[in-house]
C-alpha cells in the first residue's frame, strides 16, 4: 500500500495532554514536529484532552508568537464539548472582577510570583479570596463558610468567563466535584473526584440526551474515535503513555497508530533495564498492535529489545538539533568564558541540586564563575535556600523561563545537564548546535547518543559532583580546549539536522 495514498490526503494528528507557551520537553517536541509536518501537509491536527483554564488565550498566543503554523488546528476535548461556543456571558456585575468590591473589606496577601491575591471580609467574617493574573484579569475566587472552610472555587478565563467551579471537601480541602461551563454559563459536564487521591470518577454530560458515565476517560476515548473517523487517512502519534489505551481502542479502517517514547521507561532508580514502568510494560507487550513505536535514542531501543526482543516496527528518530544558519550566527556573539548555563524545569528529576553543589566546587577554583539556571517550577524555593546555604548568592542565579534559548547558550562557556532521567534531552542538541559544549551526567537517555566524550563535550558518572566540577573548571580555564569542543559540537547540526528529522518522519507516516 506504500505510496498508494497521496501525501496531501494524509492528516498527521498529534495526541498530547496539553499545550502551553511555557512548556516542557514533550510539548516542545510535539509543537516542533507539528510545524515541520505542516510544511508538507495541508493540515496538521493537535488533539489535547486536559482542561486548561485559559486554553483559548494559550492557543492564540502560540499563533501570535508564530510558535504554531497557521495550518495547524488545535482541538481540545473540553472546548469541543461546549454546547454554546458563541456569544460570551460575563459575571452578573463588574465588581467581581475588581480588587475593591462594594460591601467588602479586602486585605492583600503576600505577593506570589507576579500574581496578586486578596482576602475579603464582610460583617467581620472572612468570606472569600480572589487571585488576579499578572495582567490584572481575575483568575479565581474561593468562597468560605463561617468556619473558614473553603466551599468552592470559581475559575475564569482571560475574557472573564466562568469556565469551571470546583466544589471542595472540607476535610481534605481538595476538589470533590468539578462542574464545567460553556460561554453562556450552561453546565455541560460534571465530574466526581476522589478528594483523597485526586482520581476522577463518575461523570455526567448534559447534552440533548444526557449521559452518565463510570469515568470520563472512557468517554474521551469515544470522542477521539468519532473525531478521527471524520478524517480519511489519519496518522496519529501518541506522545504520552496515559493516552495509549485511548488510541489503541480507536477503530478506523485507514488509521496509522504510532507511539512516541519521550521519557525513560525504567522505574527508579533508573539503572535496571528490566525494572519497567507498568504503563510501558503494557505498551511493549502489545507492540504488534501498533504500526510503529518511535524511540529517540538507539540506547533506549536496545535496552527495550534486550527485554522484549527485536520488533520490525521499532524505529529510532532523534529530535532535530539545529541548522547551519544557527551555527553561523554563533560567530556573532562573544561568550563569557566563566559562565555556565542550564535550561530546565525546577523539578526533582532534573537534579539541579547536584549541579549547584558541583558549582560550589567550581567556585573554589574560579571565584568569579557564574551559573545561570533558566526555568520554572515548584522547587524554586528549595533551590534558593540551597544557594544561600552554600553561600553562592554571587555565583548561582535562578532566572525566569526563557524562550530565547539561542542567546542563552551562545553567551555561555558550557551548559550543564544533571537529570536523573531523560528521553532524549533536547537541551543537549540545542546547546551543541550553537557551539556550546555540554557537560552531562551519563543519564539514560540522550547523552551517550549525542555527546562524543572529550570531543564535543563531556559525560561523567551519574551523581559524581567532583568529576562534574572538574570538567566545568577545565572548560572555563582552557580557552583553546573550549574552542575545540565548540567547533566539534557544531557537527551536531549535521548529525541531527532538521532535514534528516523531516525526511524520517515523512517516510514513516506514508501509507
Amino acid at each position: 500500500m506504500e505510496g498508494a495514498i497521496n501525501l496531501s490526503t494524509i492528516t498527521p494528528v498529534i495526541l498530547v495532554r496539553s499545550l502551553d507557551v511555557i512548556r516542557g520537553g514533550v510539548t516542545k517536541a510535539s509543537i516542533k514536529r507539528a510545524n515541520v509536518l505542516a510544511k508538507e501537509h495541508k493540515r496538521v491536527i493537535i488533539v489535547t484532552i486536559v482542561f486548561q483554564q485559559n486554553h483559548k488565550s494559550i492557543i492564540k498566543e502560540l499563533y501570535d508568537k508564530k510558535l504554531l503554523a497557521k495550518n495547524i488546528k488545535v482541538i481540545n476535548f473540553f472546548e469541543d464539548m461546549k454546547p454554546n461556543k458563541g456569544k460570551l456571558r460575563r459575571l452578573k456585575y463588574k465588581g467581581e472582577y475588581l480588587i475593591k468590591e462594594r460591601g467588602f473589606v479586602e486585605f492583600p496577601v503576600e505577593k506570589m510570583i507576579e500574581e496578586s491575591s486578596f482576602r475579603y471580609y464582610k460583617e467581620g467574617l472572612y468570606v472569600k479570596y480572589k487571585r488576579f493574573n499578572k495582567d490584572g484579569t481575575l483568575k479565581f475566587i474561593d468562597y468560605m463558610d463561617a468556619d473558614r472552610y473553603r466551599l468552592r472555587r470559581e475559575e475564569f478565563d482571560k475574557q472573564g468567563i466562568l469556565v469551571r467551579i470546583r466544589h471542595m471537601d472540607k476535610l481534605t480541602n481538595r476538589p470533590r466535584l468539578d462542574r464545567y461551563f460553556d460561554n453562556k454559563g450552561f453546565c455541560f459536564l460534571t465530574v466526581h473526584i476522589n478528594s483523597q487521591t485526586g482520581k476522577e470518577g463518575r461523570a455526567a454530560i448534559f447534552k440533548k440526551e444526557p449521559i452518565e458515565l463510570d469515568n470520563l476517560y472512557e468517554y474521551q476515548g469515544k470522542w477521539l474515535n468519532a473525531l478521527l473517523n471524520k478524517i480519511d487517512y489519519p496518522v496519529v502519534t501518541c506522545e504520552l503513555r496515559g493516552l495509549h489505551k485511548m488510541l489503541k481502542d480507536v477503530k478506523h479502517d485507514n488509521i496509522k497508530k504510532i507511539e512516541v517514547i519521550h521519557t525513560n521507561h525504567i522505574q527508579k532508580p533508573f539503572d535496571d533495564i528490566t525494572n519497567i514502568k507498568k504503563s510501558y510494560r503494557q505498551l511493549f507487550e502489545h507492540a504488534n498492535e501498533l504500526d510503529n513505536i518511535v524511540f529517540l535514542t538507539n540506547e533506549q531501543k536496545t535496552d527495550v529489545e534486550s527485554v522484549y526482543g527485536k520488533h520490525d516496527n521499532f524505529v529510532v528518530i532523534p529530535h532535530a538539533g539545529g541548522d547551519d544558519k544557527r551555527a553561523s550566527e554563533k560567530k556573532k556573539i562573544n561568550y563569557d568564558p566563566k559562565l555556565a548555563v542550564t535550561l530546565a524545569r525546577y523539578h526533582e528529576d532534573k537534579r539541579l541540586d547536584k549541579a549547584i553543589k558541583a558549582f560550589k566546587l567550581v567556585v573554589e577554583k574560579i571565584p568569579e564563575a557564574k551559573y545561570y539556571i533558566y526555568g520554572y517550577g515548584k522547587l524554586k524555593g528549595k533551590l534558593d535556600l540551597l544557594i544561600k546555604d552554600l553561600e553562592l548568592e554571587n555565583n548561582v542565579y535562578l532566572k525566569e523561563y526563557t524562550t530565547n534559548s539561542k542567546e542563552v547558550y551562545q553567551k555561555a562557556a558550557c551548559s550543564i545537564l544533571t537529570s536523573r532521567q531523560e528521553g532524549f534531552a533536547m537541551v543537549i542538541t540545542e546547546s551543541m548546535s550553537l557551539g556550546t559544549p555540554v557537560i552531562s551526567y551519563n543519564t539514560k537517555y540522550g547523552p551517550e547518543d549525542i555527546i562524543e566524550n572529550g570531543i564535543d563535550g563531556y559525560i561523567v558518572p551519574h551523581g559524581n559532583t567532583e568529576k562534574l566540577a572538574e570538567e566545568i573548571v577545565k572548560v572555563m580555564k582552557d580557552s583553546d580546549l573550549r574552542n575545540e569542543l565548540s567547533k566539534n559540537a557544531l557537527r551536531v547540526n549535521e548529525r541531527f539536522s532538521e532535514a534528516k528529522y523531516k525526511e524520517n518522519w515523512l517516510n514513516l507516516i506514508k501509507y
